[in-house]
């Protein structure tokens, strides 16, 4: 029954209403019809028939023929009255809804739909509002990314002109060429970096699967990526804790050193000076998961859902330390890897980063049940 009728509030259940009132009314129309126009008619002649009488017969068979006519022509009216509610149900709203469509697709994300329905078009009109609301947000971020690499690409350019005419004075003294040098390098390694995470950022939204799959030791790739980051924890004075075991995995060895590079590269410069990073790795039948804790700053709710987003920075206060892309980098590569990565986060208390990736049979066995 429920597949006919359908859920509470939807449309199906509002169209099996309708059709059902509509075959009621059809019956009844029907019924009292039969009644007036063919029963007592039908029996006052067939008392007086006779036979062999033509007339007779035939005044039978026209009474017949106009309640014939009489039910279609209800039917047919009931029939254009239902398509005109079903019209005015569904039709018009899908076409208001197609209408914005077009306007979100010429670029206006100001576009906001009102309905008090709680069907399936209600449920539509509502994702389309949060949809625009969604992509408007986008907008908004892809136009601060674009201001910000400007921003980031000019200001090291500039820096790079102008201590590269610096040295052209003959008469700087050789620690003083040495400084601008390395300023130099510096700039150039912020570019080179900036570039390097927007083209692997867009090689990975190209790729559908993970084919280059090895072995992976977690606990010795989070080592290295510790090692790696040693001259910034010992910067801020942070010291590492690590529950964990070793571990194997079946994956791309390359990207997910990315992954906890990234991961670590984040606690370490959102914790606070002489802080501490917690770095604990579960398992279980199915998957294995790695908790990267710090206690720095932390993130509020709003920060939390916008955390992956491209282009999108926690600190304005940090962002000479990055571009935004690596959390987008991070988000791609473990949905690449077919694991998942959720955020606990308190403002003021920290963030731990908990990410779960499923072990795989690196097998060729094909299991036919």
């Amino acid at each position: 029954m429920k597949k006919f009728y359908g859920k509470k509030n939807s449309i199906q259940r509002s169209v099996a209403i309708n059709f059902i009132i509509a075959v009621i009314v059809v019956l009844i129309a029907s019924i009292m019809g039969f009644y007036l126009f063919v029963n007592n008619q039908t029996l006052n002649e067939l008392v007086h028939i006779n036979v062999e009488s033509e007339t007779q017969t035939k005044e039978i068979i026209s009474i017949m023929k106009r309640t014939i006519f009489i039910l279609i022509f209800n039917t047919i009216a009931i029939s254009i009255g239902l398509m005109r509610i079903t019209e005015k149900k569904i039709l018009q709203p899908i076409k208001k809804i197609t209408d914005a469509t077009k306007e979100v697709a010429s670029g206006d994300f100001s576009v906001e739909l009102e309905t008090k329905r709680k069907d399936e078009i209600g449920e539509l009109t509502n994702n389309f509002n949060k949809m625009v609301t969604e992509l408007g947000s986008i907008e908004c971020l892809q136009k601060e990314f674009i201001d910000n690499v400007s921003h980031e690409i000019k200001t090291p350019i500039n820096s790079i002109q102008g201590f590269a005419t610096l040295l052209r004075d003959e008469n700087l003294s050789k620690e003083e060429k040495n400084e601008y040098i390395e300023i130099i390098e510096e700039e150039t390694n912020r570019i080179l970096n900036l570039s390097s995470n927007m083209l692997k950022l867009s090689k990975l939204q190209n790729q559908n699967r993970i084919t280059n799959k090895d072995q992976i030791a977690i606990v010795e790739q989070i080592r290295k990526a510790i090692v790696l980051l040693e001259e910034k924890w010992k910067e801020k004075e942070i010291q590492f804790n690590m529950t964990a075991k070793e571990k194997y995995i079946y994956g791309d060895e390359e990207l997910l050193f990315q992954v906890w590079v990234n991961l670590i590269d984040n606690a370490i410069k959102f914790s606070k000076p002489n802080g501490k990073i917690d770095i604990i790795l579960k398992e279980n039948e199915e998957e294995i998961e790695i908790q990267i804790k710090d206690y720095g700053y932390g993130m509020d709710e709003d920060e939390k859902e916008k955390v992956f987003s491209r282009f999108y920075q926690i600190d304005k206060s940090h962002s000479e330390q990055g571009s935004g892309l690596g959390l987008a980098i991070v988000k791609r590569i473990i949905d690449l890897s077919k694991g998942t990565i959720e955020v606990i986060s308190k403002k003021g208390n920290g963030t731990t980063m908990i990410v779960r990736l499923p072990i795989e049979d690196n097998s060729n066995k094909i299991v036919i049940e």
